[in-house]
């Protein structure tokens, strides 16, 4: 039985690394496009409910400054995703998971699209 203790300690240990990398792209992202995916990657693989709301509320405008910054590909879907998360986080903060997937959606197509 502690085999698979042991086994189990091994494959988490290894996958620990592994999580700010799990897109499989971000060592190929430009600068200002890593720099935003260091920003939204912790929210987006934080446990869903009132708590990841809160954050990524909070982390609005920061979000959208930082996405303001990128000049590789074509950030407008990215940036409109952002002003929607901002107005979805006024009216009602506690239902943002629709509007942060699209931002996520988007940030993922300027990424493979940006890649280099």
């Amino acid at each position: 039985m502690n085999w698979v203790v042991a086994i189990a300690v091994a494959l988490f240990a290894g996958n620990a690394g592994a999580a700010d990398r799990q897109d499989g792209h971000s060592d190929n992202l430009a600068k200002e496009v890593d720099a935003f995916h260091a920003a939204l990657a912790p929210l987006w693989h934080s446990p869903v409910g009132k708590e990841r709301s809160q954050q990524v509320c909070a982390q609005a405008s920061r979000l959208a400054s930082l996405a303001q910054a990128i000049r590789s590909g074509d950030s407008k879907p990215l940036l409109e995703s952002l002003v929607a998360l901002k107005a979805q986080c006024q009216a009602n903060p506690a239902d943002i998971d629709s509007v942060f997937s699209a931002v996520h959606e988007a940030f993922h197509h300027l990424a493979e699209r940006g890649e280099h």
